[in-house]
């Protein structure tokens, strides 16, 4: 009772319910150091989505000399496929018809985003011969033309010891699907993944200072190269409603999402701190989170594991410094140091993701912009080669899910 009030420490805890909207993005990052995605599947309720990607080709060995006038015999793309994916199992193995397509711009550091590649990027005409059909299998080996693999072998002992050499000459393949009228359900995405498919060219040689003359010879050079551009196209605006009572969608890549406005989060904040006679330069915050719970029963219990994220978390946009018009997501830097990151709890049939550095900043900023409002996204964690965690936004799995509404 001697001490100022100014001096109590006063513990209090609040819930509050979150107005929430939903939101689509216009961009999404598409660079992946991981996969090459290509494919299409159509969800009942989320709609369809389409995947192609880019990546560099550069070869395996350095100081070669491929003789006088190599002639290609034969040049074939061996793909190494590291898994795919479909709403049903039995479209695991459906028939996909595959296109390959020669790229005539480079994937310079401005193409990364999933809307980054056009019709402009890649030779309409495709490389490959014959029609390729792709049926899910874990290899598959597509022909290329004779033309192509003269490009190839045009290739100079300068351009083998330089990859960066290499790229101004051969900027890489661009994969794609058909666009297929598929039912319900339907439908597959295959990952393809960095640094393992090989395009084999067998040669005539001719070197008169080795004494070789017209002599079959193999070479090869390897696709997938460092990283892959993935053009990543979902079509679920249809579903984005100012109304969300009954439930909440949220979809991976650059589909719809939970959208939670930070002048919305202010206001219930500063009507809350007004009821109790508080200010922002006297209230600290110990701990916050948000929740999202969903519903589930046990017959439910295989959708959840098979296409609700494993993880989510509020993603805040940020702007590419070549144009504004071009945005990707992170999630917020303060994941690292929390104990709930978003993962799917199906206890608590709930997802928990604490956020006390951005409700504080909430509390003491008075102005906002786009860029602190956050979008509830599916994200993806890896552990990295030394053992350390890291997060980023999923730009790569198709997940999807209802949480349940603000009603």
């Amino acid at each position: 009772q001697f001490l100022p009030d100014d001096f109590v420490l006063r513990i209090d805890t609040a819930q509050f319910d979150i107005p929430v909207s939903t939101a689509t993005l216009d961009s999404i990052q598409g660079f992946s150091a991981n996969y090459i995605m290509f494919g299409y599947n159509n969800d009942e309720e989320f709609g369809y989505t389409k995947c192609s990607g880019a990546s560099l080709i550069a070869p395996y060995t350095d100081s070669t000399y491929l003789g006088i006038n190599p002639k290609v015999k034969s040049i074939y793309l061996q793909f190494s496929i590291d898994s795919v994916f479909a709403l049903k199992d039995e479209q695991k193995y459906i028939p996909q018809n595959i296109s390959i397509h020669k790229l005539i711009r480079p994937l310079d550091s401005t193409k990364v985003f999933n809307t980054s590649l056009s019709e402009l990027d890649y030779d309409p005409t495709p490389i490959h011969v014959g029609s390729p059909v792709f049926f899910g299998d874990d290899s598959l080996k597509i022909y290329l033309t004779k033309e192509f693999g003269q490009e190839l072998l045009a290739t100079t002992v300068c351009e083998f010891d330089s990859t960066a050499l290499f790229r101004e000459r051969i900027n890489g393949f661009y994969i794609t699907t058909d666009e297929p009228e598929v039912g319900v359900n339907e439908g597959r995405i295959n990952y393809l993944p960095i640094n393992a498919s090989t395009i084999y060219i067998e040669y005539l040689l001719t070197d008169p200072k080795r004494g070789f003359y017209n002599k079959d010879t193999t070479i090869t050079f390897l696709f997938g190269y460092n990283y892959a551009v993935n053009s990543i196209k979902t079509s679920s605006k249809h579903l984005l409603s100012e109304s969300t009572e009954e439930k909440l969608y949220i979809e991976s890549l650059d589909g719809i999402k939970p959208y939670i406005k930070a002048e919305d989060l202010k206001k219930i904040l500063d009507d809350w701190m007004m009821d109790r006679g508080l200010s922002k330069e006297n209230l600290l915050i110990a701990r916050a989170a948000f929740e999202f719970p969903f519903e589930m029963t046990s017959k439910d219990n295989l959708e959840i594991s098979r296409y609700y994220p494993k993880q989510i978390y509020p993603c805040v946009k940020s702007s590419d410094a070549n144009s504004s018009d071009f945005h990707f997501l992170s999630p917020l830097p303060e994941i690292y140091t929390n104990s709930y990151v978003g993962e799917i709890n199906r206890s608590s049939k709930s997802y928990i993701c604490d956020v006390t550095n951005y409700i504080q900043k909430i509390v003491k900023n008075d102005s906002f912009t786009e860029y602190d409002n956050v979008y509830i996204s599916p994200i993806l964690s890896y552990i990295d080669s030394d053992e350390s965690q890291y997060y980023g936004f999923d730009n790569q799995n198709y997940k999807r899910g209802f949480l349940n509404g603000t009603g």
